[in-house]
């Protein structure tokens, strides 16, 4: 009796795996304010799409070079974030010292209200030429640290096996 029940338990396990394997598909359904409804159960008025089937790639095995190429873009991102970094402090400092310079018109900047006292205003000269030399030295040191970052930049990198 268990002999006449198996073909038929397999016929109708295989009939099942029939009918879902049938209806798998995706459906594309427009409703009357033209609003698209993608499913895998298919409604009233829903079109079957016909689409190409997935195509899977396994991972290439050769992948010789691929740290070395992600380190590079590693280095190369770093290197960009750096210089961009200096470059805007070298703009800030530079426009710094175009005011400073500005105010302090060669050595003779023009009078406040409120330095009646002659000595007053000379400490303020003094200020800003002491400004002025500290800036065009923080930008002779970015500008060489911005050389330096070039310089290493065109280095070749080495690779140890």
């Amino acid at each position: 009796m268990l002999k006449n029940k198996l073909p038929l338990f397999c016929l109708s396990i295989n009939f099942i795996l029939l009918i879902n394997t049938a209806q798998a598909g995706i459906y594309k359904h427009v409703d009357q304010n033209g609003k698209v409804t993608y499913s895998n159960i298919p409604s009233t008025n829903a079109q079957r799409l016909d689409l190409p089937p997935i195509v899977v790639m396994p991972p290439s095995t050769n992948s010789s070079g691929i740290d070395e190429r992600i380190m590079q873009r590693r280095e190369s991102m770093k290197f960009e974030e750096q210089r961009s970094q200096l470059q805007s402090k070298i703009a800030e400092e530079e426009k710094r010292l175009n005011e400073v310079k500005d105010e302090y018109k060669d050595g003779v900047p023009d009078r406040l209200g409120s330095e009646r006292n002659y000595q007053r205003y000379l400490d303020r000269v003094e200020h800003l030429r002491q400004e002025i030399q500290a800036r065009e030295k923080n930008l002779s040191a970015l500008r060489s640290e911005m050389q330096s970052l070039t310089e290493k930049k065109q280095e070749p990198t080495r690779t140890t096996p």
